[in-house]
């Protein structure tokens, strides 16, 4: 009696409605079942989790069309009803009115059993943003690395007529005999600096480089870029603006490098503003293992196109810009594996946050 009254429990444990739910709830996938109507049956915790809600929000009777994240598998929940056939391997792109957050999807769906031609739909899906941002990210300096040795060869050989120029031009501005000559030697100079500036980028971008870690401070970085980018704000009459939380630890990282990341940040924003009316603000805090430094600008915002990636080699949106400054950001930031990005906040401007791990990165 004692074997027959174990066999009822072990068969009770494992009813299929109790168990069924445990799995449910516990599988890593988002799961969201919709009635013939686009009525949701169920949506498990990682469903609610994926698409930002609570359960509430996704409880059975809820219409899902009237949830403001609808529209893709409202698009897909009517193709699999056209065609009664399942759906699989589709991604779709999440957005949220009036915010700038945005999530990468990747979905399946198929019919759901019944007595009816058309009973509803099964959804199951996974939020793939962190897997294709470090796509892209992998992408962008596997470009880096081909194209910078493309590149150096050729930049090397530029460099040294560029600075005999420069140097004839410099010694024109202290000869000319008159006004106008040196207008023009100065005009000589002026844009032998600016083909200087732009070889020193592309030797950047096309160097190999390992990171110098050390044991330093956020508060040093950010002096250090502070430093780098005090001339142009002040030529520009643009305030810069600096805050550090009091209680950050100490980071491994290289500072001269990322330094090097966070001014030209800085830089691009002060380039952005409006001269005299600019405003430029730095802050660093700490984000859970990442120490997080923003620089928020109130000038016209990122003006980058739906797919367009700033973080691309040779992309610009600047007049003269060779497309590189962002490019070696990136591929400073991502050696230290940390992340840049960018948003344009509700409130105007642009905001780009630079997240480094206070534990070592990895070398490039």
């Amino acid at each position: 009696m004692e074997h027959e009254s174990k066999g009822v429990e072990d068969a009770s444990r494992y009813a299929l409605p109790t168990y069924a739910e445990q799995i449910l709830e516990n599988i890593p996938s988002g799961v969201m079942a919709l009635d013939r109507d686009g009525r949701i049956i169920v949506a498990n915790t990682a469903a609610c989790r994926f698409l930002q809600g609570d359960a509430s929000q996704f409880a059975p009777g809820i219409d899902l069309e009237d949830l403001p994240i609808a529209g893709p598998f409202m698009d897909v929940l009517r193709e699999v009803m056209d065609n009664r056939q399942p759906v699989s391997r589709r991604e779709v792109i999440l957005t949220w009115p009036g915010e700038q957050r945005k999530k990468e999807i990747g979905l399946s769906a198929s019919l759901l059993a019944g007595p009816e031609d058309f009973n509803g739909v099964i959804f199951l899906f996974t939020d793939m943003t962190e897997r294709r941002n470090m796509e892209r990210a992998n992408e962008i300096n596997t470009q880096l690395a081909s194209l910078g040795e493309l590149t150096a060869g050729v930049v090397h050989e530029l460099r040294n007529p560029v600075m005999v120029i420069s140097g004839m031009a410099e010694w024109l501005l202290r000869k000319a005999p008159n006004e106008e000559l040196r207008d023009t030697a100065n005009t000589i100079f002026q844009e032998a600096a600016h083909l200087e500036k732009t070889i020193s980028q592309f030797l950047g971008f096309a160097r190999p480089f390992e990171l110098e870690v050390a044991t330093c401070h956020a508060r040093t970085i950010l002096e250090r870029a502070e430093r780098l980018c005090q001339h142009r704000a002040a030529s520009k009459t643009v305030s810069l603006e600096t805050a550090v939380d009091t209680d950050l630890p100490e980071m491994e990282a290289d500072p001269g490098r990322a330094a090097q990341a966070l001014a030209n940040i800085i830089n691009n924003a002060i380039d952005a503003v409006d001269e005299g009316a600019g405003r430029v603000t730095v802050t660093v805090t700490r984000a859970d293992g990442d120490i997080l430094f923003e620089v928020l600008d109130n000038g016209p915002g990122v003006g980058a196109q739906e797919g367009e990636n700033l973080f691309k080699p040779f992309f610009s949106r600047k007049a003269g810009g060779t497309g590189l400054g962002l490019a070696i950001v990136h591929r400073i930031i991502t050696a230290h594996g940390g992340t840049v990005t960018h948003e344009n906040p509700p409130g105007g401007g642009a905001r780009f946050l630079i997240r480094l791990p206070i534990q070592k990165g990895a070398l490039w």
